[in-house]
């Protein structure tokens, strides 16, 4: 049954004069329904005036049924007055509501209803909106009948004590590339990759190419490309095992074609999969993935599982997976037009120590290839994570990572084992480095084109992007095919190894001449994980059943519950981890953490109980331990070093793991850190707390930015007058003789004190000069610490920075506007 109403364009308010319909008559389309009058405005027809005044008259119009069907009720009678569109004429019963829609016909009728939009502004094609098919073949439907579907789907697993699973394909279950090194490894049984490569599955897809809008000329032919797909260990138990629980959905970014051959390889007969198969052709989004595309109306069932939590913007029903990384320097093919990941911690290292060295190697090489921004920004990530984010400050981080390395280099050549000294640092003590944060949210990253449009017109149906995002991927595995860079980086194996060889160095792990392995366990643990996640849904649904008054179960809920429990108590510090810049909130790593209820910080506090480092011993540039690992190791009792793989082992398994396996072992005096350091560190850290919790209560306490009683009490003339005051008087101030200041000068300071402490500027002292002559004044300090020899140039931190600390504690309470006005002011009076 339909709800009829006049439309939004009707004359409202109107008054109904005549009904030409009852109940129970059948109508067709464009019936005259009613009849009514309403009031409207013209010009007096009888003035003789060059502008006419206006007259009010009344009109007559009529209403005509947009449907045809037979009439069941008529909600309203003559006299009653119609004041907006919501109010319901009558109610229809139609032969076909066209719910199903399917390449512009109604798929339960056939009545065409691409076309049937009329003057009445009722259109077919809005009562289906909904696409869903996995494919792109037009079906369409309502949300009415969407529900009765999922409905019926939800009822139907149930029963059969299922859930839904989206798969996504590259890095999760598969590892693709378009390197022709590949295919000639697997015809050479002599190479050392063969073993590795000889089941690995290939096939030809014609790549359509991509033209400029607006292109005249003839279309280029369809090009050939060769991809070379490795299934993940275990992938073909996996599967088996999670569709007795699971039904399967496939949901990836790379084209229709690509998915239909992938879906081929791993389901041959598709008694997993079937037709369940939604590519990037389709989804609606080049950018993200959404749930809502699937699963319009209810996603309680759903888990997912991909490489990847922010294409999903880490979606709760997600349950995020190691990256498979098998074809070495490769990544995701498919991923060119996603936000890059360079220089973020995706995945553990590799076991062998020469291919782990070589794949640091290539990492140093890509960047010095960078723009001239990225490279200026990654020249200073010294100590990444040594820093607080989000608006708070850095502490510590004073060593580079080469300062460390010629360090140890010349303590070693020097033949200093028994004692050594603290690391000289080119930069400042621990304390020095409190600086505040210029940018919540920056990134070393630049904007990649494909970034540009997706900021600029969003990912949903945007034809520029997906030509962008089309063009990125072309270039990209065509400069694959030319590079061939498992071949670059087979040969650079082979030179380590011919190296090893001619010094007589017997190393196994160093002799292996294969740059491909497969040690790949991910793909079990996921398993047991599903189980686990299946078998708490399943408790909640049983539960459900026999109380119904209980909600029905949510894998949206279920699912970070468990998560949340699986590493809780463990608090870890990241040093040297993240790219400098980035904001550690916004770190995939540090997301995926707190979600197993792992706490993660950057600084050393004492509740840490393990620290996350680099392994020095499996550095490409044997980079030293940072300054907040040593402090960590030396005051914290108890506390376990480890590399990132740790990390990666816990997150896979679901728990903590032991330690034992992932311990970074490094001679005593590599750990070594003076009483010194440890004290000026925790001085600076205690002193960016204290301040943290001043600028807290201050926000607690001023009105909210923006704030109607902000703008209300503020007097902007006023305020424009007390500056003009200051900016005239700030030369004649300059010009006063030295020699008069003597008392009258201290009793002006003490006054100008005294007023800067309240905060107000007392009677003879304006708001903008107070704040003035507080920054002078804590630059008259500083020269006067010079002029009497306060400093030692022995001591970096009682000098020249010492003076910088004392200038920011007294300038801390003012904000950066403040800090602006008085910079300019600074720039006046020079």
């Amino acid at each position: 049954m339909t709800s009829v109403s006049l439309p939004p364009s009707a004359p409202f308010p109107v008054t109904v004069t005549a009904i030409s319909a009852v109940a129970g008559q059948k109508i067709s389309k464009h019936f005259p329904l009613l009849k009514y009058r309403y009031w409207d405005y013209q010009e007096d027809p009888n003035s003789k005036e060059e502008h006419p005044p206006k007259v009010r008259v009344e009109r007559i119009g009529s209403f005509e049924s947009p449907i045809e069907g037979q009439i069941v009720e008529m909600r309203i009678s003559v006299g009653d007055e119609i004041a907006h569109s919501g109010v319901e004429v009558c109610s229809i019963q139609e032969p076909c509501t066209h719910d199903v829609q399917y390449g512009g016909l109604c798929a339960m009728c056939g009545k065409a209803v691409e076309d049937e939009k009329d003057y009445t502004g009722y259109n077919y094609e809005d009562r289906a909106t909904i696409a869903m098919s996995h494919d792109n073949t037009g079906l369409r439907i309502s949300y009415d009948e969407a529900t009765k579907i999922e409905h019926n789907a939800t009822q139907r697993l149930a029963k059969d004590k299922k859930l839904i699973l989206v798969v996504d394909l590259d890095q999760t279950v598969i590892h693709a590339t378009v390197d022709p090194t590949v295919g000639e490894w697997q015809k050479d049984p002599h190479n050392p990759n063969y073993p590795f490569v000889k089941d690995v599955q290939s096939f030809c897809l014609e790549e359509e190419p991509m033209v400029p809008p607006g292109w005249m000329g003839p279309k280029p032919a369809p090009s050939k490309c060769w991809y070379y797909v490795k299934l993940r260990p275990g992938l073909k138990e996996f599967l088996a095992h999670v569709a007795e629980r699971y039904e399967l959905h496939i949901y990836t970014m790379a084209t229709r074609n690509y998915a239909l051959a992938i879906a081929s390889i791993i389901d041959p007969e598709g008694i997993y999969f079937g037709d369940r198969i939604l590519s990037r052709d389709e989804s609606g989004s080049l950018t993200h993935k959404n749930l809502t595309r699937l699963f319009p109306v209810d996603q309680s069932m759903v888990v997912i599982i991909d490489d990847r939590g922010d294409v999903w913007q880490w979606d709760p029903n997600l349950v995020k997976v190691v990256p498979y990384d098998f074809f070495v320097g490769i990544g995701d093919i498919n991923s060119s037009f996603l936000p890059k990941k360079s220089g973020q911690l995706i995945g553990p290292t590799k076991k062998r120590k020469s291919l782990a060295r070589l794949e640091e190697a290539l990492e140093e090489s890509e960047e010095d290839s960078e723009p001239a921004s990225d490279v200026i920004s990654s020249q200073n990530s010294s100590d990444d994570s040594d820093r607080v984010e989000d608006g708070e400050t850095e502490v510590g981080g004073t060593e580079t990572k080469e300062t460390q390395e010629n360090e140890h280099l010349d303590s070693n050549k020097n033949g200093k084992d028994e004692t050594v000294s603290a690391p000289v640092s080119r930069s400042s003590s621990p304390s020095d480095e409190v600086v505040e944060s210029d940018s919540h949210d920056s990134d070393s990253e630049s904007l990649s084109p494909v970034d540009r449009l997706v900021e600029l017109g969003g990912g949903e149906n945007n034809k520029n992007l997906l030509i962008e995002q089309s063009l990125s991927r072309t270039q990209n595995l065509e400069q694959q095919q030319h590079d061939r860079p498992l071949a670059k980086l087979q040969d650079k194996i082979d030179r380590i190894a011919h190296e090893h060889e001619d010094s007589s160095v017997s190393s196994k792990d160093e002799e292996e001449e294969h740059i491909l392995y497969d040690d790949d366990t991910e793909l079990s643990s996921l398993e047991k994980a599903l189980d686990y996640i299946h078998e708490e849904y399943y408790k909640a649904y049983e539960s459900f059943k026999q109380e119904r008054t209980l909600e029905r179960p949510d894998i949206s809920v279920i699912l970070p519950k468990i998560k949340l429990e699986c590493l809780k108590g463990v608090t870890v510090l990241l040093s040297g981890i993240l790219p400098l810049g980035m904001n550690m909130n916004n770190a995939d790593i540090v997301i995926w953490c707190r979600q197993f209820g792992m706490k993660v910080v950057n600084e050393v506090y004492p509740e840490i109980t393990h620290v996350v480092c680099r392994d020095p011993n499996a550095s490409y540039m044997k980079t030293g331990l940072t300054l907040k690992v040593r402090i960590a190791k030396k005051t914290i009792p108890g506390v376990k070093v480890v590399n990132p793989d740790w990390l990666f082992a816990c997150l896979s398994s679901w728990k903590a793991v032991d330690e034992r396996d992932y311990m970074i072992e490094l001679p005593e005096q590599d750990w070594y850190v003076s009483e010194n350091d440890i004290s000026k560190y925790q001085q600076a850290l205690g002193s960016q707390q204290e301040r943290e919790q001043a600028r807290n209560a201050a926000a607690m306490s001023r009105p909210r930015e923006g704030s109607l009683s902000s703008i209300d009490d503020y007097d902007f003339n006023e305020a424009n007058a007390e500056v003009d005051d200051f900016l005239a008087g700030i030369s004649d101030d300059d010009d006063d003789d030295e020699d008069d200041k003597g008392v009258e000068e201290e009793d002006n300071d003490s006054d100008d004190e005294e007023s800067v402490s309240n905060g107000k500027g007392g009677a003879n002292m304006s708001f903008v000069k107070s704040l003035y002559t507080q920054k002078r004044k804590a630059q008259e300090e500083q020269d006067e610490d010079v002029d009497s020899g306060e400093g030692d140039s022995r001591d970096e931190y009682s000098n020249g920075e010492h003076k910088r600390q004392k200038t920011l504690e007294n300038t801390d309470n003012i904000d950066e506007l403040e800090k602006e006005l008085l910079d300019e002011l600074d720039n006046l009076d020079e």
